[in-house]
């Protein structure tokens, strides 16, 4: 029972230092973001089985997570509220050639990423560019002036 309270409580943690560290990391993984996320996994491990090294330790530890992340599913889909906290809500950064400083640094993100996201959409200039949204699962959406 140890085991299994551990992993649920890791996999809150996790979630919570995942939405802390921000969007940046689940869309772009550049290498040092990919490293965080192979250190929460076996810093995790390690926390949740601590000395158990056995079969039943490890699938309790699994079947958890997995209840865990279901659980947290259907929370998301009952209370829009919690699905907020989880998984964040979309942030304009760029609209009409203006730039949104205050968001842009809560999302530690750059204009140079924007300016990416544009030429990825074959806009090579932010003239073009109406409104720049980075998405709840942190990928930066670029909407093109008519």
């Amino acid at each position: 029972m140890n085991t299994v309270l551990k992993a649920a409580a890791a996999y809150i943690i996790v979630l919570f230092v995942i939405r802390l560290i921000g969007r940046r990391t689940a869309s772009q993984q550049a290498p040092i973001d990919m490293v965080v996320l192979f250190l929460f996994g076996g810093l995790s491990v390690s926390a949740v089985l601590g000395d158990d090294r056995s079969f039943v330790g490890a699938m309790s530890a699994l079947f958890t997570v997995g209840l865990m992340h279901v659980a947290v599913s259907w929370l998301k889909l009952r209370f829009v509220w919690f699905e907020r906290i989880v998984d964040g809500t979309p942030i304009v950064v760029f609209r009409d050639g203006r730039w949104n400083e205050t968001a842009m640094r809560r999302l530690r993100m750059q204009q140079a990423d924007i300016r990416t996201a544009a030429r990825q959409e074959k806009l090579d200039d932010l003239d073009k560019v109406a409104v720049a949204v980075v998405e709840r699962d942190g990928t930066v959406s670029i909407l093109e002036k008519e």
